[in-house]
């Protein structure tokens, strides 16, 4: 069984591990709207909308780097969880719906028609893994609770 010291060595760590691809999702962010200001053209608005959803994936990215620092500083592992399960849960289903949904429609309303051919089905893949982070971020929370109930009649 690892120490709890061990754990939040790596924790440490992994939260630094977690900020790469954040920094290069925020770079590449910044490239892409610079790009897309700077090239105007046609195009310009659907391929923003398109990238929309990016900015809630690059949010789930940030709660695990936010909860891999609050287990290194010492937070207690149950709260953690359920609230980091919750949150990335939320991310992925809210992305998963809007680049499913919300982009065909902002599209259509911008440009007259909807934009179809970008449909992939990874994105409903993530929408069924949030939903279900969701519903486990509740249990974990649930257990949590009657843990300290246990734990107080003793």
């Amino acid at each position: 069984m690892m120490s709890v010291a061990k754990i939040r060595k790596q924790a440490r760590i992994l939260m630094w591990l977690v900020t790469v691809p954040f920094a290069g999702l925020a770079v590449l962010t910044i490239l892409l709207l610079g790009n897309i200001v700077w090239q105007g053209g046609h195009y310009a608005d659907t391929v923003a909308i398109y990238y929309l959803p990016m900015f809630l994936y690059m949010w789930a990215i940030w709660m695990i780097r936010s909860a891999l620092k609050a287990i290194a500083r010492g937070a207690l592992f149950d709260k953690v969880i359920a609230t980091l399960l919750f949150r990335v849960g939320l991310a992925l289903f809210g992305g998963a719906l809007f680049t499913v949904i919300g982009v065909p429609l902002m599209t259509a309303l911008v440009t007259g028609s909807p934009w179809l051919r970008t449909f992939e089905p990874s994105p409903v893949t993530l929408g069924v893994v949030g939903a279900a982070l969701m519903l486990l971020s509740q249990l974990f929370a649930r257990a949590s609770v009657m843990r300290d109930e246990i734990e107080g009649f003793f």
